[in-house]
C-alpha cells in the first residue's frame, strides 16, 4: 500500500546514497522539487505511511491551486528505513545530488537528530514535522525549523492537566529507552520535581519488550497516584493489558502520545485501553481553521480519520510552499530567511518560529471513553470532562460505558 501511494503521488523513491559535496544549483524551470525523508520500510513504516497520506493531500491541493511561483511541486522521497544513519544519508543525497531547496523530515527523534546535523552541515533548510526530542532545537542550528511541540511541552501539558484534575502526590514514569522516550521521561521527572510532585518510580525498558509484568509489579508497589507511559504502539498495548493482568490500579493512566494516541491502540488493546489519557499534537476535532474540511477529505480518500502525523506532514508541506512563495527564489539562504519569518494559520494552528527554529504549538489531552478518543483538555476546547478517578479493573466489568458529560 505504501509504494502504491508513492506511485500515485508521482514521487521519486530512492535508496540512500552518499554523494560528493556539490554546490547547490537549483533549476529555474520544471517542477520545484522538495526532499522528503520518512520511514517507508522498517519498524516505523506505519508512521511513514501516515506522513505520506498527509503529504499526498497537501501536494494535490497546492498543485491544483497553481503550484508555487507558477510551477508545480514534486516530492523527492527518501526512505530512511527506520534507521537514523539512513536518515542522515538521505539528507546528504537530497542536499548534494538532488540539490533541493529544502527538505522535510524525518519521523523519529533519533533519525531527526542525525538528519538535522546533516542539514546544518550542507546548509539546507529542514522542516521537522513530528520528532519531539528537545535536543533537536537546542543545538544552535540556523537551518532547522520544527512545527511540532517538543518533549517538554508533552509533559508540561499532561502535568497541567493533572494539576487541574487533582495534582498527584506520587507519580510513576515508565518509558522506552529511545531518544523520544528518554527525552520525554527526563522532562517529566524534572518538571514534576519542580512542581513538588514526588517521582515514586522511574523505569526505562527496552523498546519491543514483551513481558512487562515484573516491571509493573514494581511500579504498583510504589503506590503512585498517576502513571505516565512513554511507549509506541505494541508496547502501549502490552502495558495496558498486563496492567490489568497484575491488577495495577492507579487513579490515572496517562501517556505522552506516541502509541497511546494512535487509532489502532483502542482496537488492539480493547477494554484495557478504556480511560487512558494521552497528550497529543492534534485531533480531527481540533478547533483550528480548516480541520473539519481536511478531516473530511482525508476520510473520503483513505476510509478513516487522520492521525496527528498526517496533519503534521500536511502542514509541513504547506509551510514549505508558503516559504518558497515568499522567498521568490529557490536559493537556500532566501528560503531559510522566509521560514524564519513564517506567520501562517494552518490546520495545526498558527505557525511562527522562534530564534531557535521552534514553533510554539499548544497540545491537547484526550481520554479514551467508550472506545473513542475524546478531547478533555484544555477546558475551552474540551468535548467533555475527564473520567477521574479511573474505575478499578473490577469496577470496569460492572460499568462498561460512560454517559455523556459537559466539560
Amino acid at each position: 500500500m505504501v509504494w502504491a501511494l508513492l506511485f500515485a503521488m508521482g514521487m521519486s523513491g530512492c535508496t540512500a546514497w552518499t554523494a560528493p559535496d556539490l554546490a547547490p544549483t537549483p533549476t529555474d524551470s520544471g517542477p520545484i522539487r522538495i526532499g522528503i525523508v520518512t520511514p517507508i520500510s522498517g519498524s516505523l513504516a506505519r508512521f511513514g505511511q501516515a506522513h505520506l497520506q498527509g503529504y499526498d493531500i497537501a501536494l494535490q491541493e497546492i498543485n491544483a491551486a497553481g503550484g508555487v511561483l507558477g510551477r508545480p511541486l514534486k516530492l523527492i522521497f527518501e526512505d530512511d528505513e527506520s534507521a537514523p544513519e539512513q536518515a542522515a544519508a538521505a539528507v546528504e543525497k537530497l542536499a548534494t545530488e538532488d540539490q533541493v531547496p529544502l527538505i522535510i523530515g524525518a519521523y523519529s527523534s533519533s533519525a531527526t537528530l542525525l538528519a538535522a546535523g546533516m542539514a546544518e552541515r550542507f546548509q539546507v533548510p529542514l522542516i521537522v514535522p513530528t520528532a519531539a526530542a528537545d535536543e533537536i532545537t537546542r543545538q544552535g542550528y540556523r537551518w532547522i525549523f520544527r512545527i511540532a511541540a517538543p518533549s517538554q511541552i508533552y509533559t508540561q501539558t499532561i502535568l497541567d492537566f493533572m494539576d487541574q484534575i487533582d495534582n498527584p502526590k506520587r507519580l510513576a514514569i515508565v518509558f522506552e529507552n529511545t531518544g523520544f522516550g528518554t527525552s520525554v521521561a527526563e522532562a517529566a521527572e524534572r518538571q514534576a520535581r519542580a512542581r513538588g510532585i514526588p517521582v515514586a518510580a522511574y523505569h526505562a525498558y527496552r523498546a519491543g519488550s514483551t513481558d512487562f509484568r515484573p516491571l509493573l509489579e514494581e511500579v504498583k508497589a510504589s503506590r503512585p497516584d498517576a502513571v505516565l507511559f512513554v511507549s509506541y504502539l505494541d508496547d502501549a498495548v502490552s502495558l495496558m493489558k498486563q496492567s490489568q493482568a497484575v491488577d495495577f490500579n492507579p487513579p490515572m493512566f496517562t501517556a505522552a502520545g506516541a502509541g497511546f494516541g494512535l487509532p489502532d491502540f483502542p482496537q488492539l488493546a480493547g477494554p484495557a485501553a478504556e480511560y487512558t489519557i494521552s497528550v497529543t499534537q492534534w485531533t480531527p476535532d481540533a478547533h483550528w481553521p480548516g480541520v473539519p474540511d481536511f478531516s473530511r477529505r482525508f476520510r473520503e480518500k483513505y476510509g478513516y480519520l487522520p492521525q496527528y502525523h498526517s496533519a503534521e506532514a500536511y502542514t509541513a508541506l504547506h509551510v514549505a510552499a508558503d516559504a518558497l512563495r515568499r522567498a521568490g527564489t529557490l536559493t537556500r539562504p532566501a528560503v531559510r530567511d522566509a521560514l524564519r519569518n513564517t506567520n501562517l494559520t494552518t490546520i495545526f494552528g498558527d505557525i511562527r518560529f522562534d530564534e531557535h527554529g521552534q514553533n510554539h504549538h499548544p497540545m491537547l489531552v484526550t481520554q479514551i471513553i467508550n472506545g473513542q478518543f475524546v478531547t478533555v483538555y484544555p477546558t475551552d476546547v474540551a468535548a467533555r470532562s475527564a473520567v477521574y478517578p479511573v474505575p478499578t479493573w473490577d469496577q470496569r466489568a460492572e460499568q462498561p460505558t460512560v454517559s455523556e458529560q459537559e466539560p
